[in-house]
């Protein structure tokens, strides 16, 4: 075998094995998030009956995942589990991995959207948005 040729399989098998590395990092999957710990009151929705509302001293979160409804509601839970954040379309969620305890009777709720979201009108205006004070006829400035 002549020296190009020599030099041709070695710029093949540098590059081949330079691409390996790429490839894996290409791959990698960032891991999803680990559970965290939660605790409040566990109130079925006043709207939805199936719906479940975690309310605690730092979250307001729909419950979703596998577990028994009627055990959790009306009493002190504490979970863990994924919490999805709120969006301007979702209420914040929590995805239950597993439930640690389930105490005292407890009524506490939260809603799970925050105040100044819900819309008045089809368009979704909030209140306020036309300026103003409500009720007071409008006055022209003086010139």
């Amino acid at each position: 075998m002549d020296q190009a040729g020599m030099n041709r399989i070695i710029i093949a098998l540098s590059i081949s094995t330079l691409s390996i590395p790429g490839r894996a990092q290409a791959a990698a999957q960032p891991s999803p998030p680990a559970p965290s710990n939660y605790t409040g009151c566990v109130q079925r929705s006043t709207s939805d009956k199936e719906v479940l509302i975690l309310s605690g001293e730092t979250v307001c979160a729909k419950l979703t995942g596998t577990f028994s409804a009627d055990k959790l509601a009306g009493h002190e839970v504490d979970l863990k589990g994924v919490l999805s954040e709120r969006t301007p379309a979702n209420p914040a969620a929590i995805r239950v991995t597993s439930v640690t305890s389930v105490g005292k009777f407890c009524t506490n709720t939260c809603p799970l959207q925050p105040p100044g979201t819900r819309g008045l009108n089809k368009g979704g205006e909030k209140p306020g948005k036309e300026g103003g004070t409500p009720g007071a006829a409008p006055t022209t400035p003086h010139q």
